[in-house]
C-alpha cells in the first residue's frame, strides 16, 4: 500500500543518511531494537516538542518524524494510511489527537519547501559508561537538540549564531596573537657573537 501512498507526497526537506546507525536496546534484536528506538524518540518528540539525544539517534530520528508530520499534513486525520501509521509510530495514542489537533494546523500555514524539524549539535558530553569489572570508564558523546519548529520554547538559533560568532572571534584573535608573535621575533635583531681575540 506504500508505495502508492510515497509517490504522490512530496520530498521531505531533511537531509536522510545513507547508512542506518545501529541504535540498541538491551535483549532486543539489532532490527527491532532500531525501529523501537525510532518510535520511542518520534513519540517523545511529539509530546515534547524539543529533546535532547545522542546526535546519531537525532540524525536518524529526523526524517522518520518529518515524514510522519508530512502524512498527517498531507493525507489527514481521515486517511487509513496515516491513521496506520500513526498508531505505529506513536506510542501513546494521546499524542495522535494532539498531532491532528495541535500539530497539523501550525505545519498547515508554515511553507511546504522548509522542513518541519530543527537539528542543533551541542558540546560533547562525557558520561560514564558500562564497564564488565566494575571500572569506572568515561566515554565522549556527540550531543544534539531535536524539535519541532514552531515549539513554545525559546529558540536555539540566537544561541548558535552566538557560539558560531564566537568561535569565528577566538580564531581570529588566535591567528592575530600568533602574526604578533611572529612579527615581535622578526623584529628583534640578532646579537652578533663577538670573537674574542687574543
Amino acid at each position: 500500500m506504500s508505495h502508492r501512498i510515497i509517490p504522490t507526497l512530496p520530498r521531505i526537506k531533511a537531509t536522510v543518511g545513507h547508512i542506518p546507525q545501529r541504535l540498541k536496546i538491551p535483549n532486543v534484536p539489532t532490527q527491532r531494537a532500531r525501529l523501537e528506538v525510532l518510535r520511542q524518540i518520534a513519540t517523545r518528540l511529539v509530546r515534547e516538542e524539543r529533546c535532547e539525544l545522542k546526535f546519531n539517534r537525532a540524525e536518524e530520528a529526523r526524517p522518520y518524524v518529518e515524514r510522519l508530520i508530512q502524512l498527517a499534513v498531507f493525507r489527514g486525520k481521515d486517511d487509513a494510511y496515516a491513521m496506520e501509521m500513526m498508531n505505529w509510530w506513536l506510542l501513546e495514542k494521546d499524542l495522535i489527537t494532539k498531532m491532528f489537533q495541535l500539530l497539523v494546523p501550525r505545519f498547515e500555514k508554515m511553507p511546504h519547501d522548509e522542513p518541519y524539524t530543527s537539528i542543533y549539535r551541542l558540546p560533547n558530553m562525557r558520561l560514564p559508561s558500562l564497564s564488565l569489572n566494575g571500572s569506572k570508564k568515561y566515554k565522549q558523546y556527540e550531543i544534539a537538540v531535536l524539535e519541532l519548529k514552531g515549539n513554545p520554547f525559546p529558540s536555539i538559533q540566537p544561541l548558535e549564531e552566538e557560539r558560531l560568532a564566537q568561535l569565528k572571534k577566538m580564531s581570529l584573535e588566535f591567528v592575530g596573537a600568533n602574526d604578533l608573535k611572529n612579527k615581535k621575533v622578526e623584529q628583534i635583531p640578532k646579537k652578533n657573537k663577538v670573537s674574542k681575540e687574543k
